[in-house]
């Protein structure tokens, strides 16, 4: 590489790096969504530096490197602001999940809050808050396992990620995109078990969900997300109407126990 400069090397590599880096979150982020603009920014930033270098040997005596390496700095410039968008809603979804995540379990929740309204809006980001608080208070009664509450309350929060990336209603049922939103949640590798979760939501006691899982076949995590979604979303018509829809569907959408479980919970603030 004639011409190339002891700085103009350590330049090059510096910007290589941080495009290898960006090739690598940009595919993750295609991974997770499936974003096109993520797939082409990932093949961009791994394939310039290749190219500044063939660039370098064809030319020499420092053109390539008066060419390659503003290129490379530009592709890695160019991937990083996008990394940092909050306007590319899939893209910013598969770039930040993973690290929102793994913030969440280590007792900061504010990049995941951040992240879902994003993705669901205000009214639909505070729905999903309440529907995992409404599953925390139910886990002892029901003999949910302590080391397992972490998984259920990511289930909760995370189920109608597909949903909102569709632009559908921010309190649309759970059931409505569960296996969409298990697919994404499931490509992080420390949410599997909160994507098997998710996609059991739409099952339904009776045994007329998409699956044909009846009772207890379906997991009491799933059923428990299940009763607290419902009551969460029509209890913006009165407490009174959130108790008695869930109610009506004990035995029949909902686990019966489970049901009961939420109308103890419940039961002091209706009577208020």
């Amino acid at each position: 590489m004639g011409g190339w400069s002891i700085p103009g090397i350590v330049a090059f590599a510096a910007c290589s790096v941080g495009a290898g880096y960006g090739a690598w979150r940009f595919f993750i982020a295609y991974r997770i969504t499936g974003c096109r603009i993520s797939f082409a920014m990932a093949a961009l930033s791994a394939v310039a530096p290749v190219a500044a270098l063939t660039l370098a040997g064809a030319t020499g005596e420092g053109v390539g490197m008066r060419a390659g390496l503003p290129a490379v700095g530009a592709v890695a410039l160019t991937g990083f602001g996008l990394s940092r968008s909050r306007r590319l809603t899939p893209m910013t979804v598969g770039l930040w999940l993973p690290s929102a995540v793994a913030q969440w379990r280590a007792g900061d929740g504010g990049p995941l809050t951040e992240l879902l309204e994003r993705v669901l809006g205000e009214d639909g980001a505070a729905h999903a808050s309440r529907t995992a608080a409404l599953v925390e208070a139910i886990t002892e009664p029901l003999g949910i396992a302590v080391h397992e509450t972490d998984d259920i309350l990511l289930a909760a929060l995370l189920h109608g990620l597909a949903s909102g990336l569709a632009g559908e209603a921010s309190c649309a049922p759970a059931g409505g995109r569960c296996e969409d939103s298990a697919r994404m949640v499931g490509r992080v590798r420390s949410c599997r078990p909160s994507a098997e979760i998710i996609a059991a939501i739409p099952e339904r006691w009776d045994g007329a969900g998409p699956r044909g899982q009846a009772a207890e076949e379906t997991p009491i995590a799933a059923r428990a997300i299940a009763a607290a979604e419902a009551f969460d979303r029509v209890s913006g018509g009165g407490l009174a109407r959130a108790r008695a829809t869930v109610r009506e569907e004990s035995g029949r959408a909902f686990d019966p126990v489970v049901v009961d479980e939420l109308m103890h919970l419940t039961r002091a603030l209706a009577s208020a």
